[in-house]
Order: C-alpha cells, then sequence, then structure tokens
C-alpha cells in the first residue's frame, strides 16, 4: 500500500518540492565549497562536467585539473547566502535564483541546474 501512496503524492506533485529543496541544497553546498576553497567538491560533486569544462576551456582530466587549480588560487572572495528566491525545476532542469552578499554587495543570481546521476549539479548562471 505504501509505495501506491508515494507514487500518487508524485503525481500529485509532491516530488517536485523535494526536487527544489535539493536544487537548493547544491546553491548552499556550492557557496560553502566556495568559501572553503574545497575544490574536490566543487569540481567533482557540485558541477556538471559541460559546465566544467565551459568554464575551464579544457576536456576531461585536464578540466577537473585546472578548475580545482583555479578555486583554490581565489584569494579574497566571500560569499553570504542571503536568502534563496524562487525555484523552478522543470523535469531534470531547475533554476535557482539566490541572493548573494559578496564583500558587501548584495547580487541576485540566477543559476541553472541538471539532474546528473540523480543528483542536481551546477550547470551555469541564468541570463
Amino acid at each position: 500500500m505504501a509505495p501506491f501512496i508515494c507514487l500518487l503524492a508524485l503525481l500529485a506533485g509532491c516530488g517536485d518540492s523535494n526536487d527544489e529543496e535539493e536544487a537548493e541544497d547544491t546553491v548552499r553546498a556550492f557557496v560553502t565549497a566556495v568559501n572553503e576553497r574545497d575544490a574536490d567538491t566543487y569540481c567533482d560533486d557540485l558541477i556538471t562536467e559541460e559546465f566544467r569544462e565551459q568554464s575551464t576551456f579544457a576536456e576531461g582530466d585536464e578540466a577537473r585539473n585546472s578548475c580545482k587549480r583555479q578555486l583554490t588560487a581565489i584569494k579574497g572572495l566571500r560569499l553570504e547566502l542571503v536568502r534563496i528566491g524562487p525555484t523552478r525545476v522543470d523535469g531534470d532542469k531547475a533554476t535557482v535564483t539566490a541572493i548573494l552578499d559578496r564583500s558587501g554587495t548584495e547580487i541576485r543570481q540566477r543559476i541553472r541546474l541538471e539532474k546528473d546521476g540523480g543528483d542536481w549539479k551546477i550547470a551555469g548562471g541564468a541570463g
């Protein structure tokens, strides 16, 4: 009986709230990884392979290594997640709007995410 109730909940749209929460959690983890310069988490777990390759202009392992070098080389950047605004999920894609404080300046950042192996990963910024 329980699996049937879970299926009904998913069909009713209740599954989206979990996706929204998970996508938002990825954004929170992104802020933490940047602040801690946790290159392994950021480059291996939080961004898509395509985004990693686009942002480093490299491919495969070189993109991963370049991503890690770039993140650990950043000095003085500290982000604070002020709040998360609207989050939209459409299948395996999501957009999270985050208000971030960067060096005393609040910025509104729309972040695109994609499902990758069951996890939400950052796929880039949104215009």
